[in-house]
């Protein structure tokens, strides 16, 4: 059995963001099954039908009112000209991944790539299409994540990526949306070892994986693993109390080295957007990794040739 630890100060909003994809919210309160390999087979036979904003209406009420309150904090604590400029930077950054693909996948960097290299092209469209749907999202406007409700933010964004994925999947020789994802949500067998007292351990079962062992705790009526419930509280409270300590004072001190590296990243995406040639884009892309390398181990740029492409 495999035991995670989940993070802390990141993990909340982490959480509420990576949860945020979801359709027309389907699953209501009363909708979740009330035993634990109910709610496992439920979540995940929404999810496969396109609606993981299931996720976010199995978590106990306590938690999304965390989330919420959370990304509404942290909304108010940051700047608004570094925010701006960074999800700025972010757009020019996915136009230049899509009008540059064919200058991306022909070039050196991703020959080196080697056996990652049929995954990296197969996944390239539906990953700068999920980046475009993130960053022309509420998630770049900070004064809508000072009110935001994740749930509603889940039935709307969230039905764009999961249609993206599914879209992107079907054109695909693999589609392993339909072969992979679905056949393993369809063929899920879920067994309760044990059940007693607000605790309960599944053994849960996906064709061609191995079994494993899952440990979940009753909160608030909802199921959800027992490392998460463990965490939670202690999460949340170290989450708020680093919101809490910036002050103004201390963005201050901040604000001119990131607005110089985000204007350093700037230039360099506006500088690839020029790029005419696979060759063009990895000289470029070469002075960036030899100035990075260099500047932190104190070496020469790497070179890279003919031999290494191969």
């Amino acid at each position: 059995m495999n035991t995670k630890k989940y993070p802390t100060t990141l993990f909340i909003l982490a959480f509420a963001i990576i949860a945020a994809c979801g359709g027309q919210t389907v699953a209501t309160a009363d909708q979740i099954p009330s035993s634990p390999d109910g709610t496992v087979k439920f979540v995940a036979e929404k999810v496969a039908d396109g609606h993981p904003e299931v996720v976010w209406e199995a978590l106990p009420e306590t938690y999304q009112t965390d989330i919420n309150d959370l990304t509404h904090l942290f909304a108010t604590k940051v700047d608004q000209e570094v925010w701006d400029k960074s999800f700025s930077l972010l757009r020019k950054t996915t136009v230049v991944l899509q009008d540059k693909k064919d200058l991306f996948l022909g070039s050196q960097l991703l020959a080196m790539a080697q056996d990652n290299q049929d995954e990296i092209v197969g996944n390239w469209d539906t990953a700068t299409v999920v980046l475009s749907t993130l960053v022309n999202s509420d998630l770049g406007n900070l004064k809508s994540l000072e009110t935001i409700d994740w749930g509603q933010f889940m039935a709307t964004t969230g039905a764009q990526l999961m249609q993206v994925a599914k879209e992107a999947s079907a054109a695909t020789e693999d589609n392993d949306y339909e072969e992979d994802f679905l056949a393993k949500v369809e063929g899920l067998q879920i067994e309760v070892l044990e059940n007693a007292d607000g605790m309960a351990k599944l053994k849960i079962t996906a064709p061609d994986e191995e079994p494993e062992e899952v440990e979940m705790t009753q909160v608030e009526g909802r199921w959800v693993p027992s490392d998460m419930a463990q965490d939670w509280d202690e999460n949340v409270a170290e989450a708020r109390a680093k919101l809490e300590k910036i002050t103004p004072e201390t963005i201050a001190q901040q604000k001119m080295q990131i607005m110089m590296m985000v204007g350093m990243a700037e230039a360099f995406v506006d500088q690839v957007a020029q790029a005419k040639t696979s060759e063009e884009l990895d000289q470029m892309l070469q002075g960036l990794l030899g100035g990075l390398l260099g500047g932190a181990m104190g070496s020469p740029p790497p070179q890279m040739d003919d031999a290494q492409a191969e």
